[in-house]
């Protein structure tokens, strides 16, 4: 990365890809030179499937950004969102004895654990690795204990790797368009950046991310990306629960739940029905919007619990974070955030975002600061072999 020279950033999404190409000053702070965003075939669950469709159109789309802007670009950073991420969280440690605590020691314990977890886990490929804790004779510390002397010095890290096939996949795709891959970033942590950047006050934090059929969970523990966790089901759900409960075709549950405003309608006239134009493929039945409310907050109380309440794997690592809620598809916003904002379940304190298009730029608006800036918890940045410039160009040309 160069200052004031154009960089590609590309967000790989399972239905939109976002080519964002910016620049860096000398503060490291970016300035957008173009946005793109395109709807895309051949992704599922954060998975290339199809080699083909999506290297020609990221082939195409480059090459049109190169000739708006007159710029050669030979390498990338990336985005990803894939379904499995594999999240460890290992503690090392060294006794010192009075010694003093040294760069060498702290290097030591990261390479050696390093080490195992990539012997063990040897189907998939390290993303990111952050220093979660930092302890020195059981007092915690904000940062590194470099040159205090001590007893017992302990190290706690995460890990967060993904299956190789998936990364080999990506990275024939950018082969095919003569692109190196300087970093990748994993979109749960490019979200929390963003959400960081926003709210510098906060440092202990769980995002919540709704889609249709899928939920993913993410915690920050001071500042550092300290778990992920992804479920396979979404507010599909809710809808499917609609149709059963209220005798409706799913198409007519799905297109009633885009169009209504709970809030408004059961705060105007809790006892109003839904309208007939909704019943265009079944008999036409008198159902209260208040049932719908009901059914939605059932299924979206149950859907909580299962993913944060009652969830054993993150149960030592919550302590009252706020939750910061994001909600994939704009339509199914204001219902969902009516239900959890009344809701019961929780007396923690939860952030909306009711800006669509900046839960969309969430993650590539995060990798920017990253990639600019860096990130004071994350320990080694993950990068793949460059080509030459030269190497790119021809390797573009004879492709």
């Amino acid at each position: 990365m160069h200052t004031n020279e154009p960089y590609l950033i590309i967000d790989i999404n399972d239905s939109k890809v976002i080519f964002f190409v910016v620049s860096f000053n000398e503060k490291k702070d970016f300035k957008v030179l173009k946005k793109i965003i395109l709807e895309i075939k051949g992704i599922q669950s954060g998975r290339i499937i199809n080699i083909e469709t999506v290297s020609q159109l990221f082939k195409k789309t480059i090459s049109r950004i190169e000739e708006d802007i007159n710029y050669f670009f030979s390498n990338v950073a990336i985005v990803i969102n894939p379904d499995q991420i594999n999240c460890l969280n290992v503690s090392g440690y060294k006794k010192l004895n009075g010694s003093q605590v040294s760069s060498e020691d702290i290097t030591y314990i990261l390479n050696d654990i390093k080490k195992i977890i990539l012997e063990s886990e040897n189907r998939d490929s390290l993303v990111h690795l952050f220093n979660s804790n930092f302890s020195l004779d059981s007092d915690n510390l904000e940062n590194l204990p470099i040159g205090l002397f001590g007893e017992f010095y302990n190290q706690n890290m995460t890990f967060f790797l993904i299956n190789k096939n998936i990364l080999k996949n990506i990275k024939l795709v950018f082969n095919n368009c003569a692109l190196n891959i300087e970093k990748i970033v994993l979109k749960p942590f490019a979200q929390g950046i963003y959400f960081l950047s926003s709210n510098q006050l906060f440092k202990n934090f769980t995002i919540l991310r709704l889609e249709k059929n899928r939920i993913n969970i993410s915690l920050f523990k001071n500042k550092s990306y300290v778990f992920t966790e992804d479920f396979k089901f979404g507010f599909n759900l809710i809808i499917k629960d609609i149709s059963k409960l209220c005798s409706l075709r799913f198409v007519e549950a799905e297109n009633f739940m885009k169009e209504i405003d709970l809030r408004n309608i059961i705060k105007n006239n809790n006892e109003s029905y839904l309208e007939k134009k909704y019943f265009y493929a079944s008999p036409y039945r008198k159902i209260k919007y208040q049932l719908i409310l009901d059914i939605i907050t059932a299924r979206i109380e149950e859907l909580f619990e299962i993913c944060y309440k009652k969830n054993t794997n993150i149960k030592s690592l919550k302590n009252n974070d706020i939750i910061y809620v994001c909600v994939d598809s704009p339509e199914y916003y204001k219902s969902i955030q009516y239900v959890l904002e009344n809701s019961k379940l929780t007396t923690l304190e939860r952030i909306f975002n009711s800006n669509s298009e900046k839960i969309f730029l969430a993650g590539v608006n995060g990798a920017c600061e990253l990639i600019g800036k860096g990130w004071e918890k994350e320990a080694i940045p993950i990068s793949y072999k460059k080509k030459s410039l030269i190497s790119s160009f021809f390797s573009r040309l004879f492709s």
